[in-house]
């Protein structure tokens, strides 16, 4: 029901989005506005890797061939893009034909051309196209109005030429193989959606009928409780039904159009749902002990945090090392029409940044560091080259990074019992919290329902106050959310702490609630309105007038400014904190008037961005970098576009 109505509200709001330049907060940039958050709310990252993505684009508008093979749900203007037969995109990648910049809506074209390859986490800007046979490598970003020729390989963030592809022709399936695995694929659709339900279910049906069996609303105060049993028996269901399904994983290839392959599948999907919801489990000393059932081979004091794409029997992360958000960790491989799954190994005391990609069948050596937006070196032998740094997309050889060497081991590595205890104590609260609030304003919500249908209220009476009530229940926890920042952190100021202190476990506790409760029932559906500047402001950010903002990935509100008409374009963020060397070092990211940062880039601490600078899409200002009024940067690390 929802994909259809995602796909009714596209073609009656917007209809067909043509290329071109629209005046922001203009009438075609309120369509698209509006027809980009109704879609959001349709789960359609659930169809990744399964023919029934390919399907659903081209009923949105998208010109896709036969056999494509999609495991991204990041086409933001269907109508612009052409996908010829048999192109294949690693997950993550982004078909971006939209950009908000110089106070206008930019729409271009992309074109893939037949037996492409993108890979994982890849950006093609506006206005590209890839000739027949191309490959774009992960983490690559094609620049606006660059073309790659036909059987040739580009990498790198911007990409340039690599060497000639070494793609070999597909292998499809036969037309009644795609169409029977298509159904499946529909069935497994219907059923998926129980998994969400059944660890909450049994308490739901608790609080039904306490609701209905007393007066008041004591039953409230169950939310906790079921909270807990929540996230433990969702824990429990995905590491029951991993082993079930596809047992031990061993390496080897394993054809799209087969049974093992939808096992994987759907083990992968179930990995997605925990990452939806129950995230705040995530990076905290609680996930360790469900990786291991699962299968990693997790080192003692190993710190991982939302990482994505694993597959956990051929994964090994050692010992002390570190893990950050959002990183692609050991994302398989998938050509021809095979996956391909091998061993990802991350050494002792290794640090693997923000948003890196490491590469299924990567090894990275002891005290290895991939930085933030990165990528390991293409050379094994320099990945597994002991306490090399390595940072950018190509990968660059840093001789020398910065060292925190103030604190002892036992505020980073090795942390005393007391420490273990108090980080337990306060990470009990990351997690069940932001479940908490949920399960209770969803509670008191039905009820409400069930007692206006008790007073004998019609079902359009009920209907038509059904907004306001969400609205309340959204606004409800926004300002919960601005009350716990407040009361918890206070303001955030420029400041070093070490892993194991009381500052970092608040200030993580914050962060997860703010990702877990403010942004998807409340700031997620602001993004692009003036509104969101105004919420952010009253979380601590110092934002100007007309300022475009399709992120909330923003952590430490206190220390991001935002000058006037600044656009910052989807999923970019001001990144105010690194904890390399296990040491947390917030500092300030100052974006000026009139800047655009593009989609999927990142600004670390200790930037400015002055007056009309520009950021490219995929693209990372260094820390204690300036970008001069009016000069236009891309790349990971940034460089000057002339």
């Amino acid at each position: 029901l929802m994909l259809a109505l995602g796909i009714a509200a596209k073609w009656l709001i917007l209809g067909r989005l043509r290329p071109g330049e629209y005046p922001l907060w203009g009438l075609t940039y309120y369509r698209w506005w509006l027809t980009q958050r109704l879609l959001d709310t349709v789960p359609i990252h659930y169809l990744g890797g399964s023919p029934l993505l390919a399907v659903y684009y081209r009923l949105l508008g998208a010109s896709i061939g036969r056999g494509v093979f999609l495991d991204t749900d990041a086409l933001d203007a269907p109508d612009c893009v052409e996908i010829g037969d048999d192109a294949g995109f690693g997950s993550g990648a982004s078909l971006s034909c939209c950009k908000v910049e110089s106070g206008l809506l930019k729409v271009g074209t992309i074109r893939i051309g037949r037996g492409c390859q993108i890979g994982v986490n890849s950006i093609l800007a506006m206005n590209t196209t890839m000739d027949d046979g191309a490959e774009l490598a992960d983490l690559s970003m094609l620049p606006s109005g660059r073309t790659i020729p036909m059987k040739e390989k580009w990498s790198g963030s911007p990409a340039r030429f690599l060497g000639p592809t070494e793609l070999g022709g597909p292998l499809r399936a036969k037309d009644l193989t795609r169409r029977a695995f298509g159904a499946g694929y529909a069935g497994l659709l219907l059923v998926f959606p129980l998994f969400a339900i059944l660890p909450v279910f049994p308490g739901m049906i608790l609080m039904t009928e306490l609701d209905q069996n007393t007066e008041a609303y004591q039953f409230v105060l169950l939310s906790p409780a079921l909270a807990v049993g929540f996230v433990v028996l969702m824990c429990l269901q995905i590491a029951v039904l991993k082993w079930l399904l596809i047992g031990r994983m061993k390496a080897g290839k394993i054809p799209v159009f087969s049974f093992a392959y939808v096992r994987h599948w759907l083990v992968d999907q179930l990995m997605q749902l925990s990452l939806d919801v129950v995230n705040p489990l995530y990076a905290t000393l609680f996930l360790n002990p469900w990786y291991r059932l699962l299968g990693v081979r997790l080192g003692p004091r190993a710190e991982v945090s939302t990482a994505s794409s694993i597959s956990h029997d051929l994964l090994q992360v050692g010992e002390e090392s570190f893990v950050a958000d959002a990183v692609s960790l050991g994302a398989p491989r998938i050509h021809r029409g095979v996956l391909s799954l091998q061993e990802t190994v991350i050494g002792r005391r290794a640090f693997v940044g923000n948003s890196a990609v490491i590469p299924s069948g990567t090894t990275l050596g002891d005290g290895v560091l991939v930085g933030v937006l990165s990528v390991p070196p293409r050379e094994p032998a320099d990945a597994r080259k002991p306490d090399s740094s390595w940072f950018g997309t190509p990968a660059v050889f840093l001789p020398k990074r910065q060292v925190s060497g103030q604190y002892d081991e036992g505020s980073t590595f090795r942390p005393r019992r007391r420490l273990i205890l108090q980080r337990l104590f306060i990470e009990s609260f990351r997690v069940i919290l932001p479940l908490t609030v949920i399960i209770a304003l969803t509670s008191l919500l039905m009820s409400f329902l069930v007692d206006l249908d008790d007073a004998d209220w019609g079902l359009d009476q009920i209907a038509l106050i059904f907004p306001l009530l969400y609205l309340a229940y959204a606004l409800v926890v926004g300002v919960f959310v601005i009350a716990l920042k407040w009361v918890v952190i206070g303001r955030y100021r420029p400041v070093e702490k070490p892993l194991w202190n009381q500052f970092v476990w608040r200030s993580e506790l914050v962060t997860s609630t703010y990702e877990n409760l403010a942004v998807p029932f409340f700031a997620d559906m602001l993004r692009g309105t003036p509104f969101l500047p105004a919420y952010l402001r009253l979380l601590g950010c110092r934002i100007g007038r007309r300022v475009f903002m399709d992120t909330t990935d923003i952590t430490e509100f206190d220390v991001v400014r935002i000058g006037d008409d600044a656009a910052l374009n989807n999923d970019c963020g001001p990144q105010t904190h690194l904890f390399e060397d296990r040491v947390m070092k917030i500092s300030k990211v100052d974006v000026g008037e009139r800047c655009t940062i593009g989609g999927g880039s990142i600004v670390l601490y200790d930037t400015c961005m002055e007056p009309g600078s520009t950021l490219g899409e995929l693209s990372m200002l260094m820390k204690g970098e300036t970008l001069p009024a009016g000069t236009h940067w891309e790349g990971s690390p940034a460089r000057p576009v002339i």
